[in-house]
């Protein structure tokens, strides 16, 4: 069971993979992704993730979640889930719903796994995200 305690802090990403259809798919934002994710003791936590060359964008550009990404709120451990009640995010849609993440540890870095969800084209993604603290 993960302690609260175990999460406090400021984390960077490493990487973030993801599976399509239970095969490697990638790298979302690309091998060099960018990212961060607080969790604080008062149960707030912020994330943001980018694409390395984010900044290189022209200021004209609106970005999509495909290249920066970010959402905050409260959290709660759960077992070996952590739980994001999201309050504000880039994403409209996550906004006042909960985003559950299953948490593992490799080398002293922390795992969040999204459950397997099911596109409108009938594909299945999973997602591994993983955060080394500073």
């Amino acid at each position: 069971m993960v302690n609260v305690s175990d999460v406090l802090g400021t984390w960077v990403l490493v990487n973030w993979t993801s599976l399509k259809n239970g095969e490697p798919a990638g790298f979302p934002m690309g091998e060099d992704a960018h990212g961060q994710i607080i969790y604080s003791a008062e149960g707030r936590m912020a994330a943001s993730l980018m694409m390395q060359n984010f900044k290189d964008n022209p200021s004209t550009t609106n970005p999509t979640p495909d290249v920066c990404l970010a959402y905050g709120g409260t959290f709660q451990i759960d077992g070996d889930e952590v739980v994001h009640d999201v309050i504000f995010a880039t994403l409209p849609h996550w906004i006042g719903h909960p985003l559950r993440r299953t948490m593992s540890w490799k080398e002293g870095d922390l795992c969040l796994n999204t459950a397997p969800e099911t596109s409108k084209s009938g594909n299945t993604y999973q997602h591994e995200l993983r955060w080394r603290k500073l």
